[in-house]
């Protein structure tokens, strides 16, 4: 659970791709950088589309770094040095080092356990994808973000962006 809470949030900060982004995500694809005395996160993802750079929100910092304070393997080194060792060990892993396939099940699950799972507007189930929704949805209302930054920012083309999202207004 511990796991699935930060895996959420992150992907929700970020819009990387649910499974085939987060899965190829290892520590040496992630950079931080501090600007405007905020601390923020590059990712380098890579998996369905050509692989591009994107910027967590400020705060995103905070979940890696649960995320590594419970990892057995680099627990033991201050978070800025690991980060600088580039280390290619999987980012989204349990204590001990290994990579669930339960993510998916844990977090339909605790949707079913609130009565969440099914979206009341569409009828159709949440899934983790619905967090990279979430994340565009965000960013174009909430953080007024150019289609064009966002779309680079996703990793996919403005028409999709588009086509997706044309529809969102303040309301």
């Amino acid at each position: 659970r511990a796991l699935l809470r930060d895996y959420v949030l992150i992907v929700a900060n970020t819009g990387m791709r649910p499974g085939t982004e987060t899965d190829n995500l290892r520590w040496k694809h992630v950079s931080v950088f501090t600007e405007n005395d905020k601390e923020y996160v590059e990712f380098y993802l890579h998996g369905k589309t050509v692989p591009h750079d994107a910027i967590g929100r400020a705060g995103t910092v905070t979940y890696l770094k649960r995320i590594h304070e419970r990892t057995d393997a680099i627990k033991h080194i201050p978070f800025d040095v690991m980060i600088k060792q580039k280390l290619d060990l999987p980012v989204f892993c349990l204590p001990d080092g290994t990579v669930t396939e339960n993510l998916r099940q844990t977090f339909q699950a605790f949707l079913s356990k609130h009565d969440l799972l099914k979206c009341p507007k569409t009828g159709d189930n949440r899934v983790l994808y619905s967090l990279r929704h979430t994340y565009a949805t965000f960013a174009l209302i909430n953080d007024g973000m150019d289609i064009h930054v966002l779309a680079k920012q996703m990793g996919t083309s403005i028409d999709m962006i588009e086509r997706h999202y044309s529809h969102l207004t303040a309301r």
